[in-house]
């Protein structure tokens, strides 16, 4: 399970290019790591992007432009910290960027 990122629908959305270049991407695929603090409301999340899944299972990450590797949230206390909750999260994290995400 990972994220789609692409280009930001909103006004004011954001494309997605290859690190040091003019190549825009029509989408990447995220994988995300995350940490569950022991307080039991932090997660702490980074992620990597890819072309595509294939080139995930290759372990061949692609460097872009989106200037930020990770993040960290407070959840709700009737929430659970867990990779659903993370993933959730990661989307509205990544939307505020100005991009767009969904899971896949």
């Amino acid at each position: 399970m990972g994220l789609q990122l692409s280009k930001g629908i909103n006004e004011g959305g954001k494309a997605i290019h290859i690190h040091g270049t003019d190549i825009e991407l029509t989408s990447v695929y995220a994988r995300i790591e995350f940490v569950a603090h022991a307080d039991g409301t932090t997660i702490d999340v980074t992620f990597n992007t890819y072309l595509d899944h294939a080139h995930y299972l290759s372990g061949d990450c692609v460097h872009t432009d989106i200037h930020v590797s990770g993040f960290d949230f407070a959840i709700l206390e009737t929430e659970e910290q867990s990779l659903a909750v993370a993933l959730q999260y990661s989307i509205l994290k990544i939307e505020d960027l100005g991009y767009s995400a969904v899971i896949v």
